[in-house]
């Protein structure tokens, strides 16, 4: 998990530049709780062993929606606020610094 971490933050780091927020920006700690499910997701689509790629990227699609819903954001939302936090090195290192820990901490959990 560390190893995501700083492989994004690499890149981001290697393409940041500042930006305004957007009106509708998901403030952080909702963003936060956002990103943990966003990467659960991913994993749980990845553990279905799904061997057509094109059939995993439709079942996460699907349930990347209904996710949304569950906090009522939408794709677009989501995009703009996603892009505004990468260009935004400081605020993103925030941000998947909880994601993180939040992560690493639920995998403590189903290990006890």
């Amino acid at each position: 998990m560390k190893k995501l971490f700083l492989t994004v933050l690499v890149i981001v780091s290697a393409c940041s530049t500042k930006s305004e927020p957007p009106e509708d920006l998901i403030p952080e700690d909702q963003m936060v709780s956002i990103l943990v499910e966003v990467h659960l997701l991913e994993s749980k689509v990845k553990n279905l062993s799904i061997k057509d790629t094109d059939s995993a990227k439709v079942v996460y699609e699907h349930y990347e929606k209904l996710l949304f819903a569950d906090f009522n954001i939408t794709q677009d939302q989501y995009e703009r606020s996603f892009n505004y936090y990468i260009d935004n090195l400081d605020e993103f290192k925030d941000v998947y610094t909880i994601v993180v820990d939040t992560l690493m901490q639920r995998e403590k959990l189903l290990q006890n």
